[in-house]
């Protein structure tokens, strides 16, 4: 799959181009980090604690569990955030009227404004069959800065689709100055390896209809 990173820093250029030719790690390869970076993930061998969501009927691994703020009952979508690495994870579910793949969940996750809008540089782009059964489109993105001196903001998003079921994942985390290139390389890689790569749905939940007018992310009854 070709990498379109024109631009982009060269550290996360280097990383678009081995997950882009690796395919899906059982661990992520992260850049080296100097001592004065911002902090990253501990990649040990080890599982990861994981957050199970019965209202949505799935398991979020998240590394260094205590440390994030889950919110699974404030709105449709599960929020979480890590404070120490500017990190945050959403997931939805979203059911669907007709039949749906991989494009039309995008649409929703977008429509429904669950993924930002904005323009961003894609690193890697990647279709896969997540899940066992979903037709996914994942996505790596980054977006600078206009001065050196600004922060840097990454993502990892996922939309997959199967019979009339969406679930959108969206990893997103931010560096302070661009000399912290390697800090947020290694998050991202972090996350399209361990957090998405490991995220579990309950193939037999049902999931409720839309209410009007809005967005139903809950497993229904």
């Amino acid at each position: 799959m070709p990498v379109r990173c024109e631009g982009a820093p060269a550290v996360l250029i280097c990383w678009g181009l081995m997950a882009s030719c690796a395919g899906p790690l059982p661990q992520a390869t992260a850049p080296a980090v100097s001592s004065q970076s911002a902090a990253v993930f501990p990649d040990g061998p080890e599982p990861l604690p994981r957050y199970r969501s019965k209202r949505l009927a799935l398991s979020l691994p998240l590394p260094q569990g205590p440390a994030w703020r889950i919110d699974d009952h404030s709105r449709p979508e599960l929020i979480a955030v890590h404070p120490p690495t500017h990190s945050r994870v959403l997931v939805a579910i979203v059911r669907a009227d007709d039949l749906v793949g991989r494009k039309q969940c995008e649409e929703l996750a977008l429509a429904q404004k669950l993924v930002p809008e904005s323009p961003a540089q894609t690193l890697d782009d990647e279709v896969a069959v997540t899940q066992g059964t979903f037709d996914t489109r994942i996505r790596v993105t980054l977006r600078p800065s206009e001065d050196e001196r600004g922060p840097l903001v990454g993502h990892v998003m996922a939309f997959g689709g199967f019979l009339r079921k969406c679930y959108v994942f969206d990893f997103s985390t931010e560096v302070a100055r661009a000399a912290e290139e390697p800090a947020l390389s290694s998050r991202l890689a972090f996350a399209r390896a361990r957090i998405l790569g490991g995220l579990e749905l309950d193939s037999f939940a049902t999931i409720s209809r839309p209410r009007p007018g809005g967005r139903d992310a809950a497993p229904g009854p």
